[in-house]
């Protein structure tokens, strides 16, 4: 299965809050980000699930916990029972701990972002290609300084820099991933069939019908 994933990491600072009405539009997954070093970071991520909610409905949202490689030397700042307790409140598809600096999980990330928008293939406009090619946009949400902007630059294979900068608006980057049918559940597999029938339905040209006359004046 061929995937196109248009990646689009937005501002955590609160002024660009006006960002957010037009850019959560045919989003198809989101991967929402905390910092595993600060607490705060775990517990605004709330706001953000409302946000996503209210924009784009019931959409996967996978829980991402980032710089993992921190916690042999600062140690368990959230606890794990806490983030499995949000996972079942707001009914996200799963967790993942993630380092953009050690690369840790980031492709694994991006995958099971790409297998969630097709388990929950509508289709949306452009989504499909055709029988093995599928476009997803994909939102990285989260606080200012959790790493977002890393984690795409880990996916890309783009060097980290060591003065970090903060992004401003907003990041989009495109790329291609080929995930092996193998890795696809069979559930999953159905809807994408279901999917790809309505939306040739969709597509189809109709034939225009001759209009039958209401009434046929009678030779005389």
């Amino acid at each position: 299965m061929n995937i196109t994933l248009s990646l689009w990491d937005i501002a955590g600072q609160e002024r660009f809050e006006f960002f957010k009405t037009d850019f959560f539009r045919g989003t198809a997954a989101v991967g929402l980000v905390f910092d595993n070093t600060r607490l705060d970071t775990f517990k605004n991520i709330n706001k953000y699930i409302t946000d996503i909610r209210k924009r784009s409905g019931n959409i996967p949202i996978i829980l991402v916990g980032n710089k993992n490689d921190l916690k042999k030397t600062i140690g368990e700042i959230i606890p794990r029972e806490k983030i499995i307790k949000r996972i079942n409140k707001d009914n996200l598809i799963g967790y993942l701990e993630t380092s953009a600096k050690t690369k840790k999980n980031i492709d694994k990330l991006f995958k099971k972002l790409a297998v969630a928008a097709l388990s929950d293939i509508h289709p949306r406009l452009g989504e499909i290609d055709d029988d093995d090619h599928f476009r997803f946009k994909i939102l990285l949400l989260g606080d200012a300084g959790v790493g977002k902007s890393s984690i795409i630059k880990a996916f890309f294979n783009q060097k980290l820099e060591n003065n970090y900068k903060l992004t401003i608006g907003l990041d989009l980057l495109r790329k291609d991933i080929t995930i092996p049918d193998n890795d696809i559940p069979i559930e999953i597999n159905e809807l994408i069939k279901s999917a790809m029938i309505h939306s040739k339905k969709k597509l189809r040209p109709h034939k225009r019908k001759e209009k039958t006359p209401i009434f046929e004046e009678q030779p005389g």
